[in-house]
């Protein structure tokens, strides 16, 4: 278990992931979650963040032999996909008492939950997203970052060459600049202005052509494409993910009709799933092909009833230096931080600079999807184009070749 990094490496890392992606302030206390293979980092991560006058920093890790043991053997259905009882209990302090979340991402596995019922593993998954995802919808500090093993690099380059994955990690964390912190702000700087000329365009409609793809996704009127800076209500400004090249909104679910073809392999329920084409008419998903692991897809849309409707677009062009390596990661933080992507399931509030209701009910009324899913799909790339859709139903190039064209 574990990490060969040096541990003062993970430490520069460990800074630019508590000022830039949580920007935690001094005495606010700070909840630590990822896999055992992620020890050296969340170590890394306590003992930086009490240098950075945290009040406390704890620990919380998961190990998904565990759940797959409990998904595979609980005696009954419900049993399988109920989360531990504490972490309803841990979430309610979180969220009273205003902690920051860092949570670390990078499977060992393709497939950790092999073998397990499909249904049974998507129910315990989104079972546990229900609870850290309170967080979030409160509005609380939160951040997701990257962390290599030699696991992770065996589902890579087909080596465990963890060497060679933390250098891919530190270009795309932008760790190699002089001042990584620095470059994190200047990169946000860049994409709030791209997101601003987006917002001035004004579009009623996205629509995505090429290799296989002709989806069209209606815009909210009430909704602007931003990057993944949140802001608590008390002002405090912070990245959810590290990296983050993406512009995002939450459309309009109502109209999506088309056929979506992923260009990148995509984790569902820690499932990867490749050669993935979904097919949307009135909003729905009312197909879904795979070359592998269709179940697990399957089972997700099965959730609830809105799961099969979409929740989230964003774009991301050429300049993403995730996008710059031709990498797969096999990571959704990281692949989905490549390229342009939809997102079925629930939508964000963040785009909405008005707010949005509380009610799931009154959020569907306005086109806004609430699921207790959100799974993200790959389908940009330099084949693919982006057209804006005009009020008066002209098309005009946003993304083509990977290149801004406003």
């Amino acid at each position: 278990m574990g990490t060969t990094i040096d541990h003062n490496e993970l430490c520069a890392y460990a800074d630019v992931v508590l000022r830039c992606g949580v920007n935690l302030e001094p005495g606010q206390k700070l909840l630590l979650r990822g896999s055992v293979d992620h020890s050296d980092l969340i170590a890394a991560l306590a003992e930086r963040a009490y240098a950075h006058g945290a009040a406390v920093a704890y620990a919380v890790y998961r190990d998904d032999r565990v759940a797959r043991a409990q998904a595979v053997g609980a005696p009954t259905d419900e049993l399988a996909a109920a989360p531990a009882p504490w972490m309803k209990r841990i979430f309610d302090v979180t969220v009273d008492e205003r902690w920051a979340l860092i949570v670390t991402a990078g499977d060992a596995e393709d497939d950790p939950f092999a073998g397990a019922p499909a249904a049974r593993v998507s129910a315990l998954q989104t079972a546990v997203s229900d609870q850290s995802g309170r967080h979030s919808d409160a509005q609380r500090v939160w951040n997701v970052c990257s962390c290599p093993s030699a696991g992770w690099a065996q589902r890579v380059y087909g080596e465990p060459d963890e060497a060679r994955l933390w250098a891919d990690l530190r270009f795309v964390l932008r760790l190699d600049e002089p001042d990584p912190v620095a470059a994190w702000q200047a990169r946000r700087d860049e994409l709030t202005a791209q997101a601003a000329r987006l917002n001035e365009a004004r579009f009623s409609a996205l629509r995505f052509r090429g290799a296989g793809t002709d989806l069209y996704v209606p815009l909210h009127a009430d909704a602007v494409f931003m990057p993944a800076e949140f802001a608590t209500p008390e002002g405090h400004r912070f990245l959810v993910n590290l990296p983050t090249e993406e512009l995002f909104t939450s459309p309009d679910f109502r109209g999506v009709e088309g056929t979506a073809v992923a260009t990148r392999p995509t984790s569902v329920d820690g499932t990867l799933v490749e050669g993935l084409v979904v097919r949307f008419e009135e909003g729905r998903i009312v197909d879904a092909q795979a070359s592998s692991n269709r179940a697990a897809v399957t089972a997700q849309l099965e959730q609830d009833a809105q799961a099969r409707f979409l929740g989230e677009v964003a774009l991301v062009d050429g300049s993403s230096r995730v996008g710059q390596l031709g990498r797969v990661f096999r990571d959704i933080l990281l692949d989905e931080n490549a390229t342009c992507h939809i997102a079925w399931g629930d939508a964000y509030a963040e785009p909405f600079p008005d707010g949005l209701p509380d009610e799931s009910e009154a959020r569907l009324a306005r086109g806004v999807n609430a699921s207790r899913v959100h799974q993200d799909m790959m389908l940009g790339g330099p084949e693919v184009s982006v057209l804006g859709v005009t009020a008066g139903g002209d098309e005009v190039p946003v993304l083509v070749d990977d290149r801004w064209q406003i």
